[in-house]
């Protein structure tokens, strides 16, 4: 796998069951990315309900890797073990990663 930056976008199953991948992005700090067991990210989903207060929309855009526009779920964010994570498909920009920082402080009131 491409090296595990935060606000990378990857294919994850999220879901201990073996299911279809389901684009994540890495939120974790990279001092943590290898070396510890879990890699902590917020699923996307193309269901979009508008941007509210605990979700960033991103485009299909080729840095993105996406097909399809989505949201970033900050309130759905979990952490996963490393041999879940498939691929690297994309990177966040740095001003869609600042917005999912003011949304993480807000959803975990920090």
């Amino acid at each position: 796998m491409t090296e595990l930056t935060r606000g990378a976008i990857v294919l994850a199953r999220t879901h201990d069951a073996v299911g279809d991948l389901v684009a994540c992005l890495v939120i974790q700090s990279d001092l943590f990315n290898d070396t510890h067991g879990t890699i902590t990210v917020c699923p996307l989903t193309q269901v979009i309900g508008g941007e509210t207060l605990f979700r960033v929309t991103l485009s299909p855009q080729e840095h993105t890797g996406l097909t399809a526009e989505s949201e970033i779920q900050v309130d759905k964010l979990v952490s996963i073990r490393r041999e879940r994570l498939d691929r690297v498909i994309g990177h966040a920009s740095p001003t869609r990663m600042e917005q999912v920082d003011q949304a993480l402080r807000r959803w975990l009131m920090l």
